[in-house]
């Protein structure tokens, strides 16, 4: 399995981006080689901590089971840096890939997001971003105990055994939302609070996996099924039992969450696979036309 990194300009900041190759995939450099779908992971952490180190055996295995190449941004977090940072670091690393799509080895038409608890609110403000700015759309989103409520009105829910979520939890929810978004403004802004979105129309296809027993389970689900009223194809997956310290941190644990989530993005993929090379065919025959003029 080949990484490699990049630093990438962001508003100003420079973000270091990881590129991660299935193993067994040539080069980016390789003569003739052909060009691979392509994952954005965004890693969890609340906001506030988790990075590209915490990630990387997640990723591994994503770019192993899928099969894709997974790009890692290590985004701005707060409280340094509040939002709009961490949202805007997403979108600057999908331009960076989209640039540099043809020396990548990367297919721009065939990419998904996925995003762990802090990672997944990200995933969805980037699908948002790249739909209002008309920048190429993913073909899915892959969703993992996504947080989407600053109001934090569904984290009540019930914990391990039936209990109550521990307040602790729920004050640590609230602490990083407070270094996330300072103002108020914040705390109702689409691409920060997606509970609160008023379109969520045009996102792209999106599995919702969330813990039995998880303080983020209830507003998992409810935002799954606001997506589906706003006719986008959403599934919320119930997993059975807890999930520990997540997906990211305990993934040998997760694996059913890994495989569940492989098989929906190869889907998206796949779908895309058949647009793009029918988009390639139409290319080439128009390319092929008495007195077509050569592109550029």
């Amino acid at each position: 399995m080949r990484v490699a990194e990049h630093t990438v300009t962001s508003d100003g900041r420079e973000i270091l981006v990881r590129v991660c190759y299935p193993a067994g995939y040539p080069a980016p450099g390789a003569e003739g080689a052909a060009l691979l779908p392509w994952l954005v992971y965004l890693h969890a952490g609340g906001f506030v901590e988790g990075g590209l180190e915490h990630a990387c055996h997640l990723v591994q295995d994503l770019a192993t089971t899928v099969p894709a190449v997974v790009v890692t941004p290590a985004y701005s977090l707060a409280p340094d840096h509040p939002f709009p940072a961490a949202p805007e670091d997403a979108h600057s690393t999908v331009q960076w890939v989209l640039r540099n799509a043809r020396r990548l080895k990367l297919d721009k038409i065939r990419f998904a997001l996925v995003g762990e608890e802090a990672g997944g609110n990200l995933a969805i403000a980037l699908a948002q971003m790249l739909r209002d700015r008309g920048t190429a759309q993913p073909r899915g989103q892959w969703l993992i105990r996504p947080v989407t409520d600053p109001c934090l009105q569904h984290a009540s829910c019930a914990g391990f055994d039936g209990g109550q979520v521990p307040m602790d939890t729920l004050r640590r929810l609230a602490d990083n939302y407070r270094d996330y978004l300072p103002t108020p403004a914040d705390t109702v802004h689409p691409y920060a609070a997606p509970a609160l979105a008023s379109r969520l129309a045009g996102l792209p296809p999106t599995l919702v996996q969330v813990a039995e027993y998880d303080a983020l389970r209830a507003e998992g689900e409810a935002f799954a099924g606001r997506l589906a009223k706003a006719g986008v194809p959403a599934q919320a997956m119930i997993m059975p039992g807890a999930c520990g310290d997540g997906v990211e941190e305990a993934h040998d644990s997760c694996q059913a969450w890994v495989d569940e989530g492989a098989r929906f993005l190869r889907r998206c993929l796949a779908a895309a696979d058949y647009t793009s090379s029918l988009t390639e065919r139409r290319a080439d025959a128009n390319a092929s036309r008495p007195g077509a003029k050569p592109a550029g």
